[in-house]
């Protein structure tokens, strides 16, 4: 008898352990891969900067005219020089190599500085940069995704197959479930990817209809669920009522 009620769900069940399995996969490749991520992730906001300097090749007037108003801008400022702005300018003349010499050693410290801040960052694995910082937090919320959805897909295909719903109407309610209960985590995960790339508010608008869909086949598993709980509820009182 309880094979013959979870036979029409078991293709749900298998999908929501499916989902377990994919999210304690991605827990592991978080961890051990943290790296690639990081790289990729980082590769991400490198060509999105390649994208803006083509951009401003493709249309110089944009570049040009911020050039030229900030060219008036000096102009208008050192167009009246005073006389001592011509007296430090001299003393500045007398004395050019040191002044070189002194920014290039400010320079040269400051990338040292920076080389030293990236290269420990980089092995602690810490994320200064917000937008990194909030793609991680995404990919980490696929993962959690993963494995709660995953087990709701399975729970709630197991209890459905314990209702009075039509094995047919069982087996897609429950395989759309689990599908649902996929495709919501995975949407979090693209949006991981894609958010040093197109922004927070453009990754999330990329994947806005998919992780929809998702939330929706999981909301209408539940909500089948539950119809079929309470109606298999109402007519077991009814009955129980009858006999008395």
């Amino acid at each position: 008898m309880t094979e013959l009620m979870i036979k029409p769900v078991r293709y749900g069940v298998i999908i929501g352990l499916l989902g377990l399995l994919l999210g304690i996969g991605w827990a592991f490749w978080l961890v051990l891969g943290h790296e690639r991520i990081h790289k990729s992730l980082e590769k991400s906001v490198v060509e999105k900067k390649e994208v803006h300097s083509l951009i401003d090749i493709l249309e110089p007037d944009n570049a040009q005219a911020n050039t030229t108003a900030k060219g008036v801008q000096n102009e208008h400022s050192h167009g009246q020089p005073s006389n001592n702005e011509d007296t430090h300018r001299h003393e500045e003349e007398g004395k050019p190599l040191q002044k070189d010499e002194h920014m290039d050693m400010m320079n040269k410290g400051q990338q040292m500085m920076q080389t030293g801040e990236d290269k420990h960052q980089h092995g602690e694995g810490m994320h200064d940069n917000p937008i990194m910082e909030l793609a991680h937090k995404r990919l980490v919320r696929g993962h959690l995704h993963l494995m709660g959805l995953g087990l709701v897909s399975a729970v709630l295909s197991l209890i459905l197959g314990f209702t009075s719903a039509p094995p047919l109407f069982k087996t897609v309610a429950s395989v759309l479930t689990g599908i649902g209960g996929i495709i919501y985590p995975v949407a979090w995960i693209v949006m991981g990817y894609m958010t040093p790339a197109l922004g927070p508010d453009g990754a999330e608008a990329s994947v806005m209809a998919i992780a929809g869909i998702g939330v929706a086949l999981v909301l209408l598993g539940i909500f089948t669920t539950i119809a079929f709980l309470l109606k298999d509820i109402f007519k077991k009182a009814a009955v129980t009522e009858q006999r008395i």
